[in-house]
């Protein structure tokens, strides 16, 4: 198939509509002078001639014989005083027809031409339409006239040719045109492993192959920054695991140094050097941890049993609890067996959400954990004591890297907890949903995960 452009799309349209209309108007007026020939139709010249004819011959038949009336023709019999005798008129219709025909001198009253013929003791008053018109009477009682007939078929024809090719030249285009909307979406989308075929119309065909070169120009930013990624988060990974062995070994050196009699001020260097080294593990943790976020941890869903997974999540949430001094609410609303999901990965969910629970809830405080089903999907809720999300936190909270106002002041927070925890069940097809809770007026963490 060729490559056509638009301007002979339409012209093919115009001409396929003129033929079509050429066609219909050929066919209608050789069936039109066919019923002609066969006397289906009397046309309107010899309609004249058949008048003559019959008036001539009434008026010299002996006697008046209805079967020389013309089929076409209605009739009527008068006295020469103008008394309806009898007729195939009603007598009123004979009546005014008298009136205009005869006593006014009129040979026509619209729509109608009149006859008039003068026998020697009665008058025949012959109506007539000067049309042409059907020979058959039921047919002329429908349509009188059958050129009106004629050009309301052509009419009709021609619509619905109009109709027809008008809805074939309407998909003909739509499905060219329903290319580039297919072609847009998948780009939009960032699928990009596909071939642009020709549409067969030349101007379509140009857009498209704008778009194939958008699509490559994108394909190759996408590559080389999925390269560009991937490569830093291998030197971070690299860098921060490297930099773990001389962080244990000054450690470990540290803690030989409280084996020895140190003076009060080695000891607070000592403390000092301690310190710093557990905080510079945490920013390696963490480190580590951003690298592996999204995703380069691995990913092993099947199906788990649901009572083991809490009872793992419940245990670590005693212990971590329990270093700050916390009490922990637990409710379970469960009867599912079975969930499809990490369970490794879940744990580090929970560990996370509960670590941020537990940092912002006041010591002799209560966590609470709450786990019920809704919409064929587990629902855990984790609601703490503190003072909750501000309006800033509740929109970005689980981007990398934020932090609020409050947690800036925390040495243990870095902004990677709650962003871990929402690519995780992503990945689940889950939803982290954040609020404040109106019973405690802390923040509150829902994990939703789907059977």
């Amino acid at each position: 198939m060729g490559v056509k452009k638009l301007r002979s799309v339409f012209m093919r349209y115009i001409f396929t509509v003129a033929g079509g209309i050429l066609f219909i108007i050929a066919v209608n007026v050789g069936l039109y002078m066919l019923f002609i020939n066969t006397e289906v139709i009397i046309p309107a010249m010899n309609i004249e001639d058949s008048i003559d004819d019959a008036a001539e011959k009434i008026q010299t038949d002996k006697l008046f014989d209805t079967a020389d009336i013309p089929s076409f023709c209605d009739y009527g019999v008068y006295s020469p005083t103008g008394t309806f005798q009898y007729g195939s008129l009603s007598e009123d219709t004979a009546n005014t027809f008298w009136e205009k025909a005869v006593i006014n001198g009129k040979n026509v009253v619209h729509p109608y031409r009149v006859r008039i013929v003068d026998r020697e003791n009665e008058v025949i008053l012959l109506r007539y339409r000067l049309t042409s018109q059907f020979s058959n009477p039921a047919l002329r009682r429908i349509c009188p006239t059958s050129d009106f007939c004629l050009i309301g078929l052509i009419m009709i024809e021609i619509i619905v040719l109009l109709l027809l090719v008008s809805h074939w030249f309407g998909k003909y285009t739509g499905r060219k045109i329903d290319k580039l909307l297919i072609v847009t979406q998948k780009i939009e989308k960032q699928d990009l492993d596909f071939k642009i075929e020709s549409s067969g119309i030349f101007e379509v065909d140009r857009a498209l192959s704008a778009l194939e070169h958008l699509k490559q120009a994108l394909k190759n930013s996408l590559a080389e920054q999925w390269q560009a990624d991937k490569l830093r988060q291998e030197q971070i990974s690299a860098l921060a695991h490297d930099l773990k062995t001389p962080l244990t070994i000054i450690r470990g050196n540290t803690e030989l140094l409280y084996d020895t009699i140190l003076a009060d001020n080695q000891k607070e260097c000592a403390d000092y050097i301690e310190g710093s080294v557990v905080q510079m593990q945490d920013y390696i943790e963490t480190l580590i941890d951003m690298t592996k976020a999204k995703e380069n941890f691995p990913f092993r869903r099947k199906n788990v049993k649901l009572s083991s997974l809490l009872q793992e999540i419940r245990t670590q949430a005693k212990g971590l609890c329990a270093v700050k001094n916390i009490y922990l609410e637990w409710r379970e609303n469960v009867d599912r067996e079975y969930i499809f999901a990490d369970s490794e990965q879940l744990i580090r969910v929970f560990a996370n959400v509960f670590l941020n629970a537990i940092e912002y809830t006041p010591a002799g405080k209560t966590v609470f954990f709450e786990v019920y089903e809704k919409d064929n999907s587990i629902l855990c809720s984790i609601t703490d004591m503190g003072s909750g999300f501000s309006p800033e936190a509740l929109k970005h909270a689980t981007e990398q890297f934020y932090m609020d106002e409050q947690s800036r002041h925390s040495k243990s927070h870095y902004g990677i907890g709650l962003y871990v925890a929402d690519s995780i069940i992503a990945k689940h097809g889950g939803q982290l949903i954040l609020s404040n809770s109106e019973k405690t007026g802390g923040a509150q963490v829902i994990i939703k995960i789907p059977y």
